[in-house]
């Protein structure tokens, strides 16, 4: 009841509004409230999971706040909602819902509309919240992303992950293969490229061993005789 009452609260706020505002807009003063209107920004933060009055969860609503809405300068939301916007440092906030909206600009000075900013709140994915998607790159697999667009069965979403999962292994294991090819790739170049030198270094190691163990025998000698 409370919800209507501040539905219809806001259709007659809107009206006499509209009613008020002055048409004799200046040119100038209309490009400056545009230029003011267009640094406005918005943004929105997912709610996750919400408990309604009746007990039931949902996932669909977004906390979305406007930002830089210059003075003397309305918004309009578009399509209508029950839900109210509130002021929070000098940033207006409101409660949305999954889906298409249109913020509309009206200034104090004048009656038309002086800028419109149209957003898309996306559509959370259930399926992200599943034990399956754990250790999922949700970047490669979308079903197990945060926002996915479309409809997906239970059993179309346990067979595409499957198929995900069996692709990704044997991509994994190529991989794998690929690597130790390449390591015997780098050594066989090395000794193809180096293997002259890698013999004059075995043949001088050679013999230095050889001239160590020869003077050892003969100072063995000596101390013999």
């Amino acid at each position: 009841m409370k919800k209507y009452i501040y539905f219809m609260m806001t259709i007659l706020l809107l009206c006499l509004f509209i009613n008020k505002v002055d048409a004799d807009c200046t040119d100038a003063e209309l490009s400056q409230i545009k230029k003011d209107v267009s640094k406005v920004t918005i943004s929105y933060k997912h709610l996750g999971e919400v408990v309604k009055e009746d007990g039931s969860i949902v996932y669909n609503e977004f906390m979305v706040t406007a930002k830089n809405i210059p003075e003397d300068v309305y918004v309009y939301l578009s399509p209508m909602t029950l839900e109210k916007f509130e002021t929070d440092d000098e940033e207006l906030k409101i409660r949305l819902t999954t889906g298409n909206w249109e913020y509309n600009f009206y200034s104090a000075k004048c009656s038309a509309v002086v800028n419109k900013i149209s957003f898309k709140l996306p559509t959370f994915n259930i399926y992200s919240l599943d034990p399956l998607c754990s250790g999922i790159d949700a970047d490669e697999f979308k079903l197990c992303g945060k926002y996915y667009e479309g409809t997906v069965s239970r059993e179309s979403f346990e067979q595409r992950l499957e198929l995900y999962k069996k692709l990704h292994a044997s991509e994994d294991k190529k991989e794998e293969s690929e690597d130790k090819i390449d390591i015997i790739a780098i050594i066989k170049d090395f000794i193809v490229k180096y293997y002259i030198y890698m013999v004059m270094a075995i043949v001088f190691t050679l013999f230095v061993a050889l001239i160590v163990i020869i003077i050892s025998k003969r100072k063995s000698k000596k101390l013999l005789q």
